[in-house]
């Protein structure tokens, strides 16, 4: 039985082939992959469509209303949460690379194997239709402005970081995005006037950095509805994606989960607090979970989302946040009672049956009878 559709092609494409971790630092098959995939499913992420798979991490594309799957961004996942990895999955490979690059060994090595990664590579090129994806990664190997960034990683990269970001998704929103948090990084009290901007695919880690800063010690005399801005925004994202702490950074913060983030930012010593957010946000559907979830965070079950997703949904017509509620449903219940919330996850496929995202609603069908047929097995 496939796990879904994107790691079964790939799967098929790499079967039989050698050195892909090695040289890929992925590979698309494992040998425990039905039991590391059904235990994903067990804790209720049926939210992303794993491709690669290790031991405790694996990669998987974001479902994402209204995107391909092959144009959707691929995260990364750490028990519960996921950080994005790479813009979508053209460009996996190049960021996978660029993980490597942390260390200056690698760069030699890298380019010791120049012609191996080519050729296994290709057949993933082709798939995604992305040949020339590896192009970027070559030249700045062989950049001599870029030596020193390359020779002394541990001070500088978050340079190279940021020149592939720059490189693979160059949009207005990927300039937005690190416009706002370099100037967050420079200065710890800086907060820009509330605003909604579209910063792209870095809209949840956005959000979630301002939230962390409008709460942050050194606006500890901000007014409390300016406050309420900004955490109502990072509230409304998915929960289970970019999560951020206080010390805001550029890179991943792969130590960083939504649980703690959600309840710790507005403070456990008075979770009264929410009560002196804007009336138009105490009205909201979203509202209910922000009580419970700020009241009883450690047995909270996602359902107060369901409730809220189908009345965004139908009232409010806004059926993408009603996509990210159910994914906060998934979310919770995973984090709380290690097990999916199947509410949550049969209101996603009828959701987006309702709204004709074909290539999701077929991938959580796939998922839920790949789980029924192995959740007892392990």
């Amino acid at each position: 039985m496939k796990l879904n559709k994107i790691h079964q092609d790939l799967k098929e494409l790499y079967e039989g082939k050698e050195r892909l971790d090695t040289i890929l630092g992925v590979e698309f098959s494992h040998q425990e992959e039905v039991k590391i995939y059904t235990k994903i499913l067990e804790i209720g992420q049926w939210y992303v469509a794993p491709f690669s798979f290790e031991r405790y991490d694996s990669y998987a594309i974001k479902l994402t209303p209204n995107k391909k799957l092959l144009d959707s961004p691929v995260y990364l996942r750490n028990r519960w949460d996921h950080y994005l990895f790479s813009n979508n999955l053209a460009n996996f490979l190049s960021f996978g690379q660029l993980r490597m690059l942390d260390t200056s060994e690698f760069v030699q090595y890298i380019l010791d194997d120049w012609q191996l990664l080519e050729e296994l590579s290709l057949p993933f090129r082709e798939y995604t239709n992305s040949l020339d994806s590896l192009k970027f990664l070559k030249e700045y190997l062989h950049n001599e402005d870029k030596l020193k960034y390359l020779k002394n990683p541990s001070e500088f990269y978050p340079n190279i970081y940021l020149d592939f970001w720059n490189h693979y998704y160059d949009t207005p929103q990927q300039r937005g995005y690190v416009t706002l948090m370099q100037l967050m990084m420079e200065e710890e009290s800086y907060l820009p006037d509330f605003e909604i901007k579209d910063y792209g695919i870095w809209n949840t880690r956005a959000y979630n950095a301002l939230s962390q800063r409008a709460y942050s010690d050194s606006l500890f005399d901000l007014n409390e509805q300016k406050k309420s801005n900004f955490y109502w925004q990072s509230f409304i994202q998915a929960h289970g994606f970019d999560a951020m702490r206080y010390v805001l950074d550029i890179l991943p913060e792969y130590s960083a989960n939504s649980d703690s983030q959600m309840t710790t930012t507005i403070g456990f010593a008075n979770s009264d607090r929410i009560y002196q957010f804007p009336e138009k946000m105490q009205e909201h559907p979203l509202f209910l979970p922000l009580e419970r979830i700020t009241k009883f965070s450690k047995s909270y079950n996602g359902d107060a989302h369901i409730e809220a997703a189908k009345a965004i949904d139908e009232e409010l017509n806004d059926p993408v946040m009603a996509w990210d509620a159910l994914v906060s449903a998934g979310y919770w219940n995973g984090v709380n009672f290690g097990s999916p919330n199947m509410d949550a996850w049969k209101a996603a496929i009828d959701l987006s049956e309702k709204h004709s995202w074909t290539e999701i609603n077929e991938v959580l069908i796939d998922q839920l009878e790949f789980y029924n047929q192995y959740k007892d097995k392990f």
